[in-house]
């Protein structure tokens, strides 16, 4: 492998899995989560595909905002790099920017083709709907490739550069702190969360009115869809800031608090404005289970991030995420089990590590 920025997050990405599964009761967990992962395909492979409407194959055209965020996310990691690594000369390098690039998709490309294809199988046309996903994909890699990317460390840097000022002001400028981090601006971010909730109440409401008479799957998920968007902005955390919390004297507690609090008010919108515009009580568990598993997300990364980095953290994460997922549709009690334990093993990190220098 003669590209030097892909050596280098390799081994970053070596050490990350080092660091976030050091300990005995961690690799046990990570195999068994591996071992009914590896029994959960071998099950759908020899099932039935399910059924699904001749339009489903339209939703293969996810692939292009997925090709879009990858490739940014891949552009942005190659900033950084140019900046705060020691293969900043590297990454300087067109043709090194090139392979990572080429590398990324590499890895992104078949997965999402791949589920394009068991949406289109599903749905009885497979050819279409791959051909839509490859179009997309194509389309939403070379709209990020020309489009500018503007970088947002002015923002990081005054979220990042305020804790000693916000904690000494106390918990409510924390939360502002949080709130504004989570609400994608300056300013008051307490008033700009109450206009998120409320964007959030007005499109549900519109997207059941409008789903109405089309088929169940895509009325739920057009009933999901400004809720996924509200939570996927409340998942930007200052990792920095959240880190400092335990040494300054904040318990897991306020912090589990502090990052949960707009996903949390986000719940009870959404499910008033889905019951107002008719949605079933399989529709309302649904939008329960998304808004709890990112608050739950929330949660583990507030007390992950004293004394970690948050690339280790998120990585960790997000392979017990997947870990956990798969073991639901096995075995829910196991994975209800093994989520509590693992939240009780956060908490008691978090605790210990309070009043200590970060």
């Amino acid at each position: 492998m003669a590209n030097r920025l892909i050596r280098y997050d390799a081994r970053l990405l070596r050490r990350t899995l080092a660091d976030g599964f050091r300990g005995p009761a961690d690799i046990v967990l990570l195999l068994v989560m591996a071992a009914l992962a590896l029994a959960w395909l071998r099950e759908r492979i020899g099932a039935a595909p399910p059924s699904l409407p001749d339009e489903a194959i339209w939703l293969a055209a996810l692939a292009g905002p997925a090709a879009f965020a990858w490739h940014r996310l891949a552009r942005r990691r190659l900033a950084y790099l140019a900046e705060h690594s020691p293969v900043a000369a590297a990454a300087l390098e067109r043709q090194s920017r090139l392979g990572y690039l080429r590398l990324a998709h590499a890895l992104a490309a078949p997965l999402i083709l791949a589920a394009a294809g068991l949406v289109g199988s599903a749905a009885g046309r497979p050819a279409a709907a791959l051909g839509v996903a490859f179009l997309a994909y194509g389309a939403g890699a070379g709209l990020a490739q020309i489009m500018p990317d503007r970088s947002r460390r002015g923002t990081m840097a005054a979220a990042s550069t305020a804790p000693a000022e916000a904690i000494g002001a106390g918990r409510r400028a924390v939360l502002f702190l949080i709130l504004r981090r989570q609400s994608l601006g300056r300013g008051p971010a307490f008033a700009r969360a109450g206009l998120m909730l409320a964007a959030s109440f007005a499109l549900t409401l519109a997207a059941g009115w409008w789903g109405e008479g089309r088929p169940e799957a895509l009325r739920v998920a057009l009933l999901l869809s400004p809720s996924f968007l509200l939570l996927l902005m409340a998942a930007r955390l200052d990792a920095g800031l959240l880190a400092f919390l335990p040494a300054a004297g904040f318990r897991p507690g306020f912090s589990a608090f502090a990052v949960s609090a707009l996903p949390a008010a986000s719940l009870p919108v959404a499910g008033l404005a889905a019951m107002l515009a008719g949605a079933g009580l399989a529709a309302l568990a649904v939008l329960a289970l998304l808004h709890l598993g990112f608050i739950l997300l929330g949660i583990a990364r507030a007390w992950l991030y004293p004394g970690r980095s948050a690339r280790s953290v998120d990585v960790q994460l997000q392979l017990e995420a997947a870990g956990l997922a798969v073991t639901a549709f096995l075995l829910p009690p196991l994975a209800v089990a093994a989520l509590l334990w693992r939240l009780w093993h956060f908490h008691r990190r978090c605790r210990d590590l309070r009043w200590m220098q970060p």
